[in-house]
């Protein structure tokens, strides 16, 4: 996943093998990490950004351990917080100053509580459209500018099948991911005109620290043991289990990669069929 720009003479043909530059939010997490590690083992250098200096640290190292050296040494980590425009800007200028270029961003940060309207609190809405949401319009906005400049980009963000199939148990999250969504393929037709395309990839239950969290405090709120909770979710996917992360990233990785060159304001499910919406 390297940048190749090709000078050719009358004597030699020189090829430039930097690597790509990607940003990757909510790298910290179960997803997120596991797409810092593709794209990272894929030839990227990836600069994983968090808000917890010592968090995001802990899992740089925790995922260069997993990958070959060379792959190692293109993990960088970066502090930074969506919820401030400030912070983010400083954070993309940082990168630009330091490497000349943001070829990659991937949204992957962000989640939301397990509550039906009723229980759902301002602090919840703000919380998880602040970050989720906004954060991520955040990110997209300070990149646009440095990837228009260069005449090339690729934006990702990871959402969620509640984009298509709202769930009245994660309200917020739905509306979060429809607003995502809309955000996604608005701004595909703007930026792709410029060189940058921008896709959406559908993450379904997907086994992570998060989603057992998850599955404990739905299965309290419904009065199930979470262990028979999650074989219920999982006989309700075609498939049989749930997602990998490194599934996920997998669906991230085609789309930053050559082969995607033509998918423009997409949304690649990843939920082993689970999902009924067309």
């Amino acid at each position: 996943m390297s940048a190749q720009h090709t000078t050719d003479t009358a004597q030699d043909t020189a090829v430039d093998t930097t690597p790509d530059i990607a940003l990757v939010s909510g790298a910290t997490g179960g997803m997120g990490g596991a797409i810092a590690a593709r794209l990272a083992a894929d030839g990227a250098l990836v600069v994983m950004l968090g808000r917890d200096a010592d968090r995001l640290d802990a899992a740089r190292e925790r995922l260069a351990d997993a990958l070959a050296p060379e792959a190692a040494e293109r993990l960088h980590s970066l502090v930074l917080d969506i919820n401030d425009t400030a912070s983010v800007e400083a954070g993309v200028a940082s990168v630009v100053a330091e490497h000349g270029r943001v070829d990659i961003l991937v949204n992957a940060a962000g989640d939301g509580p397990v509550a039906p309207l009723d229980q759902a609190g301002d602090d919840m809405w703000a919380a998880t459209l602040g970050g989720k949401l906004l954060g991520a319009m955040r990110l997209t906005r300070a990149v646009a500018a440095p990837m228009t400049a260069q005449g090339s980009g690729r934006i990702v963000f990871v959402n969620g099948v509640f984009r298509s199939e709202p769930d009245p148990m994660f309200v917020v999250n739905s509306v979060a991911n429809a607003g995502l969504g809309g955000l996604a393929k608005a701004i595909s037709k703007d930026l792709g005109r410029k060189g940058i395309r921008v896709n959406t990839v559908d993450p379904g239950a997907t086994d992570t620290p998060l989603w057992s969290d998850i599955v404990a405090d739905l299965g309290a709120k419904l009065g199930v043991d979470p262990d028979e909770l999650n074989k219920q979710i999982q006989g309700g996917v075609p498939l049989g289990r749930l997602v990998d992360p490194e599934e996920v990233a997998a669906a991230v990785a085609f789309l930053v990669s050559p082969g995607a060159a033509m998918v423009n304001g997409a949304f690649i499910t990843v939920d082993g069929g689970a999902r009924a919406s067309v």
